[in-house]
């Protein structure tokens, strides 16, 4: 028994660095790079592509599956617990209901693919009384892919992504993309903002859910969908990242 991540590219080994913290195990970890970013895909090919790499997944030996991806979370993840009943399916979504304990409004980071579904429409549903925020972010995932560790391109983006809102009574932002996850230090340092994001529910979720067998041992086992050459740089960011050995499964 295994737990699998799956994400358009390196956005959720943010999650895996934080369950490798908490915990031991040997994880597959799916950077779908050929496809990335999926918020640039429409709903109904993102489901019917997301269920292909579910079952390489499972074929694998994973037995969860961690959608490691606010925008596959949003669009497929009901979808994959119809379609695979015997997989558990954990799904990463934006922290709006932490964000509600801080004052002032909210300003959430998303993908437009992510903001159009009903599941975070619900997530906005409060008394709180407070206002929510949420500007068009369509590169940013892309920047942090392709640049990453150098993330200067993406903050810039950043930069003018919050400019129109530092006027404005912000006082948490939510992260609703895991690529976004790398730039929250920054978000923090630059703009004093209070910054959530969904990991940490998800690592808590799996602590409680997955069996403990599924914890054993410290190996990332991980793979991607683009060209072969980018094998090797895939696992040299998930070192880097996770601090753990890594190997292509």
């Amino acid at each position: 028994m295994k737990i699998a991540f799956l994400d358009s590219g390196i956005g959720g080994l943010s999650i895996v660095a934080r369950i490798f913290a908490r915990k031991g195990g040997e994880f597959l970890y799916y950077a779908d790079n050929d496809h990335m970013p999926y918020g640039a895909m429409t709903a109904d090919v993102l489901c019917r592509h997301i269920s292909k790499v579910v079952e390489k997944l499972v074929a694998c030996g994973a037995s969860v599956v961690t959608l490691a991806c606010n925008t596959a979370t949003a669009v497929c993840v009901d979808v994959l617990r119809k379609e695979f009943p015997s997989v558990y399916f954990v799904g990463t979504e934006p922290a709006v209901k932490p964000a509600l304990c801080f004052g002032g409004d909210v300003l959430v980071l998303a993908t437009p693919l992510t903001l159009a579904q009903p599941r975070f429409s619900r997530l906005l549903k409060s008394d709180s009384g407070k206002a929510f925020y949420t500007p068009d972010c369509s590169d940013l995932a892309y920047l942090v892919e392709r640049d990453f560790p150098d993330l200067t391109k993406a903050q810039k983006t950043l930069d003018a992504i919050i400019a129109p809102y530092l006027g404005k009574d912000v006082g948490s932002v939510v992260i609703g993309c895991t690529h976004y996850s790398f730039l929250q230090s920054y978000i923090e340092k630059r703009y004093g903002f209070n910054v959530v994001s969904g990991a940490g529910g998800v690592v808590r979720q799996l602590i409680k859910t997955a069996p403990e067998e599924c914890f054993s041992g410290e190996r990332l086992l991980v793979i991607h969908s683009g060209l072969e050459n980018k094998q090797k740089l895939l696992e040299e960011r998930a070192r880097f990242i996770c601090g753990v050995e890594t190997a292509p499964f």
